[in-house]
């Protein structure tokens, strides 16, 4: 396949390209960079491609290329190559112009791999990407991988303050100084947790499907007058009646004058109805003993009376929850290429979430990884859009590769699946506290 020179065609810079048989099967606009460099390929089902080929400029590059000087050799009529020749010629030109964009991308921003990488690196790491033209500066999903390190005994801790005596210097956006003379530095501790120093590579993939759950855990909890009582015993013998402050003591007069007020619209005071309770709780279980049978207090009241023991149920906070996060891609190996790049990434994740032998008596942890919604290379090009994920670092947990995602074998000659389906589940390897949603931006949604 030969190539003509940029001809000028309505204002407009134009390449035009040929098949051993002197065809026309391509065209091409000139580079923005310059009229010598060709650029993105003509869609041949376009208007502007079927103008631009009926053109004397495409007739006479036809000419030039195949007759050369030879101008009484010189035809009227264009040559156009099949449809089929076109539309194959236009999927080959348009991926090597995305990719070359790609490449060019990358190496004026260094390595976009380590961007966003807190820890240190010793040097560029590998970038994989599907599809093999994608293009980072567009919304997509980056992850990036890192060995695990344990720096502590204890890792769940949210950000934190690290006072350090420095001369005063113009406040900047991570630093706060006080009246001391110290600055505050905020250090996120899930950020400076288990990544280990080096990063290992990173994968660039299309924008899944994003959703985001937060939780707490919350649980029911029940206590009847003698277990209050005994709670309340409980709270006197720790010494926990007062803080320094006092709070405590104030809460436990107002306590007091609230179940006071209280008291005359009930059938006793508290003292009476912890007597009563306590000594139905000990007449049936005395009556369940000697008669051999399971007598508990709310049956004997229930049966008795028609009422039953104050279970004083409340939901009282009883932890924080992990967050765990699910993802699903369809890769489509589009060329030898892309299909090498699949299996790659493939292999990347496996070997990162695989744990590694060291003897007979222990393992050490497998890698981890960072997640990030992104548009565009830079530190902080994340998508305030939606959530971020936690800085210290997820855990593959599960990966699901379905190499014949619909349902029947379906291969190239190398027996390269046509299409895989990869699952992903990642799990963050601490929880999330309120300092860590009041440290991200307030025009976005958070973590």
């Amino acid at each position: 396949m030969s190539k003509s020179r940029p001809y000028t065609v309505n204002g407009k810079k134009y390449f035009f390209s040929f098949d051993e048989n002197s065809n026309l099967n391509g065209i091409s606009r000139s580079a923005p960079r310059g009229a010598v460099k060709e650029g993105a390929p003509l869609d041949p089902n376009s208007k502007e491609f079927s103008t631009i080929s009926e053109s004397s400029e495409a007739l006479n590059a036809l000419n030039v290329n195949k007759f050369k000087g030879n101008k009484r050799g010189y035809q009227t009529a264009m040559q156009v190559a099949s449809t089929e020749e076109l539309n194959k010629v236009y999927d080959v030109k348009t991926k090597k112009v995305d990719n070359e964009d790609f490449v060019e991308e990358d190496n004026n921003d260094q390595n976009i791999a380590t961007q966003n990488a807190t820890p240190k690196s010793s040097g560029k790491s590998e970038v994989m990407s599907y599809p093999f033209d994608l293009n980072p500066r567009q919304d997509h999903f980056k992850i990036m991988k890192y060995n695990y390190i344990r720096p502590d005994i204890n890792m769940s801790k949210g950000p934190d303050e690290e006072r350090r005596l420095e001369s005063y210097s113009k406040p900047s956006n991570s630093v706060r100084q006080n009246k001391t003379g110290f600055k505050n530095r905020i250090i996120n501790r899930a950020g400076d947790s288990v990544i280990g120093s080096e990063l290992k590579g990173s994968i660039l993939l299309p924008m899944p499907k994003a959703t985001d759950v937060n939780g707490a855990e919350w649980g029911k909890s029940e206590l009847t007058i003698s277990g209050i009582a005994a709670l309340g015993a409980a709270n006197m013998v720790a010494g926990r009646l007062a803080n320094d402050d006092g709070q405590m003591v104030a809460e436990k007069e107002a306590r007091e004058a609230l179940n006071a007020e209280r008291g005359r619209n009930v059938e006793g005071t508290a003292a009476t109805e912890f007597a009563r309770a306590l000594g139905v709780q000990t007449i049936s279980k005395l009556a369940g003993t000697a008669f051999g049978t399971q007598l508990d207090a709310d049956t004997f009241l229930a049966r008795t009376g028609g009422k039953v023991l104050n279970p004083n149920a409340e939901m009282l906070f009883q932890g924080p929850v992990i967050r765990d996060f699910a993802f699903s891609f369809i890769m489509i190996a589009r060329s030898q290429k892309e299909g090498e790049k699949i299996r790659k990434i493939i292999r990347f994740l496996k070997l990162g979430m695989a744990p590694k032998f060291r003897s007979t008596t222990f393992l050490k942890s497998p890698d981890i990884f960072t997640l990030h919604y992104k548009n565009g290379l830079g530190e902080n090009d994340y998508l305030k859009t939606v959530n971020q994920f936690n800085p210290g670092g997820l855990a593959l947990t599960t990966m699901n590769v379905d190499y014949a995602p619909f349902g029947y074998w379906s291969a190239y000659r190398d027996s390269q699946p046509v299409s895989v389906k990869m699952d992903l589940n990642f799990t963050e390897l601490r929880p999330l506290y309120e300092s860590d949603q009041l440290e991200t931006p307030e025009d976005s949604v958070g973590y």
